[in-house]
């Protein structure tokens, strides 16, 4: 070539190159810094050494001692350790260490440096070089180029590297090599979702029916529309994360204008009282913090992890187009695979808030009268609520199959009699509480099964309501009333008693108020215990369920004659409509209300539990005798879980299903 001069670049000004397009690659999604020893975990995801050490001893003695694995700080996915009985310190060494991570950070160091002609150097002059000889393997000034290397050397290929500085690295990362053999990565085995050379393909998967270059699977991938879909659903997941994230923070924002509320309300009520007040505004404000310090980390934490992944989603899509368009069929490969991930804990991410979102409210309860000497009690309130802008990801709860995942013994060695459960509350964070009309109890089911408390009532409880996360109201049959309990992680305690001189059977909590019904009529209720009629039937009312988004209320009917009312709908100005005739189910008894608005009814003689639509134009039977349901009396929809108390047969336990 020295005859027509250097010839261009064979790379393109604009080809992305792995230190620049991936700089994002190098980064630990930890400190946010380049990575330090990085370490691969299965998902794919990369952190420093020392970051996913501190990660997982935070995270594993979090949960528990004896715990044998942990999840990815970014997609959440379960890891598990090489040697789960080594010292959780030690975790983060047993991961590969990211050779392709090391790789890119050593050239693009090596890129950096100062670049200078070999003749020059020899000659004890520090002159910078412009042209690279690919044949000879060396640099030159454009005087050495012309005096030393074209007199000798007139076919090899020059390399003019003005302008193009990185083209040392575009060409040592041009062909991957297999870490185990050397020789270039160009096969892939879609069986075992693992790349590799010619030797790895000869070794391992010989036996393997769907082995492919790795060109001709990504033409695969690109002919299939598979990348392109999923660089939609990537696109919407980041886009599902965004909108949570600002919701998180728009609520975060609420919660701090209700804390400066109260401390004003605490402010104003002080000038009333003297130096003991002081004493008491002290108490009551560090409660309001606590609270306010609880609730913002939690929304901080769901925040950080919705962060988390959305950072990482929104890197593969880049880094995926910039391997589409840098035709490199391995990167193509890896983040196809990394994108599945990503989704597929996205998916989970949303499922999970799902389960567990709610407005959350701090307020202030004062008694009127100033005389009696107290600052009054601070109230978390808590409200299920829909995701914003999610419901692409999230799998309708009334297209999801049911299976069970376990059944509890509800029965104590201090009962008398076998167990009634006719109500029962499922709590967000797997605690049960049930209802037990036959010993006068109310008990209290951690989320491993276990009965860790129980309560003895005056009276026989029926319908249960959760009032919010740590409050239960029970309808108490005889002596009549509503007993009020307050619900802790392993005790309960009764709070008050509201004596309402009627049996009351079903129950439910709306709008800062109890409702039951006390036969064929259902009531709100005061906490004097004065009820107010707000409907009255032909037929006897056994449970109470509402719809959190429009407050309606969903009222069974002991039915039993073909084309008589099941099931009816209350609304708050109080007209009623029947939503559901005798058919499918008979005798309803229990009833409940998931965050989509379906509507679960027990059919006491129908054997089953039925699943529709508020309206009742959707109906499908959800559970039937095939499943273990006989005379089905309560249900407690929490998420995508439910409980449900049988009669015949099963009377000592309750089953456990949900919802995929």
């Amino acid at each position: 070539m020295a005859e027509g001069g250097p010839h261009p670049d064979p790379h393109s000004e604009d080809s992305a190159l792995p230190d620049l397009s991936d700089s994002h690659l190098l980064e630990c999604p930890i400190c946010l810094e380049q990575l330090r020893q990085p370490k691969s975990l299965p998902c794919r995801h990369s952190f420093c050494e020392e970051c996913l050490s501190s990660y997982i001893v935070s995270e594993v003695l979090g949960t528990s001692d004896t715990a044998t694995s942990f999840i990815c700080p970014v997609c959440r996915t379960l890891t598990h350790p090489v040697d789960k009985t080594e010292d959780k310190e030690k975790w983060a060494q047993q991961f590969p260490t990211d050779s392709v991570a090391i790789e890119m950070i050593q050239l693009r160091n090596r890129t950096t440096e100062p670049r200078y002609c070999a003749p020059c150097q020899r000659k004890g002059s520090m002159t910078s070089a412009q042209f690279w000889c690919e044949t000879t393997q060396s640099l030159f000034c454009e005087s050495c180029k012309v005096d030393h290397h074209d007199v000798v050397h007139v076919s090899c290929d020059i390399v003019d590297m003005r302008g193009s500085g990185n083209f040392l690295l575009r060409q040592e990362t041009s062909d991957k090599r297999c870490d185990k053999h050397k020789d270039v990565i160009a096969y892939y085995c879609e069986d075992h979702k693992s790349l590799g050379c010619s030797k790895c393909i000869i070794v391992g998967h010989r036996k393997c029916d769907n082995v492919s270059t790795t060109e001709d699977y990504c033409e695969k991938l690109n002919s299939s529309s598979q990348l392109e879909e999923r660089k939609t659903y990537l696109q919407q997941g980041a886009d599902d994360m965004e909108s949570m994230i600002k919701d998180f923070y728009l609520r975060q924002q609420n919660i701090a204008d209700d804390k400066d509320a109260i401390l004003k309300s605490i402010d104003d009520l002080q000038g009333r009282m003297d130096k003991r007040i002081r004493e008491m505004k002290k108490e009551i404000t560090d409660d309001v913090i606590t609270a306010y310090k609880q609730e913002r980390e939690n929304l901080k934490v769901s925040t950080q992890k919705c962060e988390r992944l959305k950072v990482a989603i929104q890197n593969t899509l880049e880094s995926s187009a910039t391997a589409l368009q840098r035709n490199d069929h391995m990167d193509t490969i890896r983040l196809y695979q990394k994108g599945q991930t990503e989704l597929g804990a996205c998916k989970d991410l949303v499922k999970e808030m799902q389960m567990s979102i709610s407005t959350v409210s701090i307020e202030h309860e004062i008694d009127s009268d100033v005389t009696s000497l107290n600052f009054g009690k601070v109230v978390v309130r808590k409200q299920r609520r829909d995701l914003p802008g999610v419901a692409a990801l999230a799998k309708p709860l009334s297209q999801c199959e049911v299976k069970e995942i376990r059944k509890v013994n509800i029965k104590c060695p201090s009962d008398q009699f076998d167990c009634a459960a006719r109500g029962v509350v499922y709590f967000p964070d797997g605690r049960i509480v049930v209802g037990d009309n036959s010993n006068n109890k109310m008990k209290l089911i951690n989320d491993a099964g276990d009965v860790v408390d129980e309560l003895k009532l005056d009276g026989n409880p029926w319908d249960l309501c959760m009032v919010d996360n740590t409050t239960v109201a029970a309808a108490i049959k005889s002596p009549g009333g509503i007993r009020v309990v307050t619900v802790t992680p392993s005790k309960l305690t009764l709070s008050s008693v509201i004596n309402t001189k009627k049996q009351c059977y079903g129950i439910t909590y709306r709008d800062d108020e109890l409702i039951v019904s006390t036969g064929s009529e259902v009531c709100s209720v005061r906490n004097d215990g004065t009820t107010k009629t707000l409907y009255r039937y032909t037929d006897r009312v056994f449970a109470l369920s509402h719809d959190s988004k429009d407050r309606q209320l969903f009222i069974t009917q002991y039915n039993y004659s073909n084309g008589s009312t099941t099931i009816g709908r209350l609304s708050t100005d109080n007209k009623y409509m029947d939503v559901l005739k005798v058919g499918v189910v008979k005798h309803a008894y229990g009833v409940d209300v998931d965050i989509e608005g379906n509507v679960y009814v027990c059919g006491y003689y129908s054997n089953n539990v039925v699943q529709m639509s508020g309206d009742g134009t959707n109906v499908r039977e959800l559970l039937t005798a095939a499943d273990g349901i006989t005379q089905p009396w309560a249900i407690s929809v929490c998420g995508d879980k439910l409980v449900v108390t049988n009669q015949s047969g099963q009377m000592d336990r309750i089953q456990v299903f949900q919802l995929v």
